[in-house]
C-alpha cells in the first residue's frame, strides 16, 4: 500500500484513481458549451488515464487524454490518438475549460453568455428577497 511520507504517495494514488471520475465530471460540466462530448468507449480508460471525444461548436473534433499531468489533445478524430503526437511537444492544460478556451472561440462565447445569464438570475432573486424583506 502507499506509504505515508507527508502524503505525497497517498495524494498521487488518489489523483490517479480519480481520472475516470474527473473525466465523467468534465463531460457533465462542458456539455452545455460544446456540440458533442463523451468518454471514449473504444480507447482504454483506466484509473491513470481517460479519453474523451469532443466536437466543438465550430465542428472541430478532438480526442482528449486526461492524466495526472492534465488534459491534452491527442487526436483530431474521435477514439483516435494520432501516432504523430509527441508527448514532449504536447501542451497539457490544467482544466478542460482552459483547453476549450484555447481551441474554441464559441465555447468562450457560450461560457460567458451562460455565466452572465446565471448572474442576472441571481441578481433578480436577491432583488426579490430585498423587496420581500421591506414589506
Amino acid at each position: 500500500m502507499a506509504a505515508d511520507d507527508g502524503g505525497n504517495m497517498d495524494s498521487n494514488f488518489s489523483e490517479e484513481k480519480l481520472m475516470k471520475i474527473e473525466a465523467q465530471a468534465a463531460v457533465r460540466e462542458i456539455s452545455f458549451a460544446v456540440e458533442f462530448v463523451e468518454i471514449s468507449t473504444k480507447l482504454p480508460n483506466t484509473d491513470e488515464r481517460a479519453y474523451m471525444n469532443i466536437r466543438t461548436k465550430e465542428g472541430t473534433k478532438f480526442c482528449v487524454e486526461l492524466t495526472v499531468q492534465g488534459y491534452r489533445i491527442v487526436g483530431s478524430q474521435f477514439d483516435n490518438t494520432d501516432d504523430t503526437t509527441d508527448v514532449s511537444d504536447s501542451i497539457f492544460y490544467e482544466t478542460i475549460y482552459a483547453l476549450l478556451d484555447q481551441h474554441s472561440p464559441k465555447y468562450r462565447l457560450t461560457f460567458g453568455e451562460t455565466l452572465a445569464g446565471k448572474l442576472q438570475c441571481l441578481q433578480q432573486v436577491q432583488g426579490n428577497e430585498e423587496t420581500t424583506e421591506v414589506q
